[in-house]
């Protein structure tokens, strides 16, 4: 039976911090969200698991651009080891979290602690999340490669979909097999790749290695962080492009925008500012992507660099990423912005003509409140005149003093010659309107 001692469970986890329309304020308050959680969820399954000093300086992201939070305690029978690594990287936030056990697990027990393990990580799915990578490893002492991938299966449900993945790689590092899954939105490798779908498994022979290769965990932050800064543009970028798709063809659909209100003109304005907003978001994430592919290779060439010298170390299956990037997703994205760049044109002289209907109705609406006021002021001038006069020769006084009938015929007449002037008014600027055209 397979069995790995000391197994450990990684998730490399990051969140934009700026940039592409998320403020710096915005996402700070997402993220230390994020990090009061993952406190709440550490101190409530294992209590005084954290140090309170720990505590106050993990979640001071603005004084502190990097923290450790260490903390210890024994979870449904499995007595956990666990780090969170805070760091700041370039427009980044990145966490990562390492949970491990020290003792021989079999396969059956790895399954229970991955299940405990995981409620202690951050939401894949909270605001600015980047993606995620889970990464598990150990010192594989028994067991063979048909058991290994079993192991694979079994903790991609756990951990990620439990219908499994759709793809997978394998390579070399230091000197060991190298294990990746993932799933993507079709069946083929061009197709979007989930954000949060990846599981690493790399099980070393010997306890030596396990530290090795653990040493390199920055460069593998690095790497990690570019693919998922792509993946998470060229997702963003197909589901604005079919918002922009959708916007544009409700607007091509109204046949006649001369007949639409004020209201639903300025809509339709703003719609198609919208428009011309939304492919410059296009061609940002383009040059996004651009970027930090070349990041991506640079990173992963230094770390094939870095690990040689421990061992063989082959990550050619990273650099098949780069190649679908390249033959797939920029081609792809490249197409949707010239495609929106042919219509553009089509959609700024919408927005003129547009705007010139908006003006003329704004200037309709203005003339037509400017003669209500008129009207309006017209009447009650007149009977604010009527009830002056009236009040200077008061009527003859009533046989019953109680009552207030003076008063009552007063506002009465006033009323009545107020409205009387505000229908001459009207009737009189009506004609003079029509004489005028």
């Amino acid at each position: 039976m397979l069995e790995i001692n000391a197994p450990n469970l990684y998730l490399f986890s990051y969140h934009l911090k700026e940039g592409l329309g998320i403020s710096l304020e915005s996402s700070q308050r997402n993220y230390h969200s994020v990090l009061e959680k993952i406190v709440g969820d550490i101190s409530r399954l294992i209590p005084d698991a954290i140090a309170p000093d720990c505590q106050e300086t993990f979640l001071a992201i603005q004084s502190q651009p990097t923290a450790d939070l260490k903390f210890k305690g024994t979870l449904h029978n499995h007595t956990i080891l666990g780090r969170y690594l805070r760091r700041s990287l370039h427009q980044t936030y990145a966490l990562i979290f390492d949970g491990s056990v020290q003792e021989r697990y079999n396969a059956h027990q790895i399954q229970s602690l991955l299940s405990t393990l995981k409620p202690l990580t951050p939401n894949p799915y909270s605001p600015d999340n980047l993606g995620q990578t889970w990464l598990i490893s150990g010192v594989w002492e028994h067991g063979n490669s048909t058991q290994i991938e079993k192991l694979a299966e079994e903790s991609y449900k756990t951990l990620i979909s439990p219908e499994g993945w759709h793809h997978r790689a394998t390579g070399d590092y230091v000197g060991v097999k190298l294990h990746e899954f993932w799933r993507t939105s079709g069946d083929n490798t061009g197709a979007t790749i989930e954000g949060n779908s990846y599981l690493l498994l790399l099980l070393y022979p010997d306890r030596e290695m396990f530290q090795a290769g653990w040493g390199f965990y920055e460069q593998w932050q690095q790497v990690l962080l570019s693919r998922h800064q792509i993946v998470w543009a060229h997702g963003q970028s197909q589901r604005l492009k079919q918002q922009l798709i959708d916007k544009y063809h409700q607007i091509e659909a109204i046949a006649d925008y001369s007949h639409l209100s004020l209201y639903h003109l300025k809509t339709t304005r703003d719609a198609l500012s919208g428009l011309i907003t939304g492919f410059t978001t296009l061609e940002s994430y383009f040059n996004w992507m651009e970027i930090h592919l070349e990041n991506y290779e640079q990173y992963c060439h230094q770390l094939e660099q870095d690990a040689d010298g421990l061992g063989l170390t082959d990550l050619t299956f990273l650099k098949q990423f780069s190649a679908s990037v390249k033959q797939t997703y920029l081609p792809r994205l490249q197409g949707d912005i010239n495609a929106f760049r042919s219509n553009l044109e089509r959609i700024q002289h919408l927005t003129q003509m547009i705007q010139g209907q908006v003006e003329i109705c704004q200037a309709q609406r203005d003339r037509t409140v400017k003669t209500a006021v008129a009207i309006a002021g017209v009447g009650v001038a007149t009977g604010c005149i009527v009830a002056v006069a009236s009040s200077m020769n008061p009527p003859v006084s009533s046989v019953n003093p109680g009552t207030n009938s003076g008063l009552s015929g007063v506002l009465l007449l006033s009323v009545i010659c107020g409205g009387v002037a505000s229908l001459v008014t009207f009737v009189a600027l009506s004609l003079w309107q029509k004489l005028g055209k």
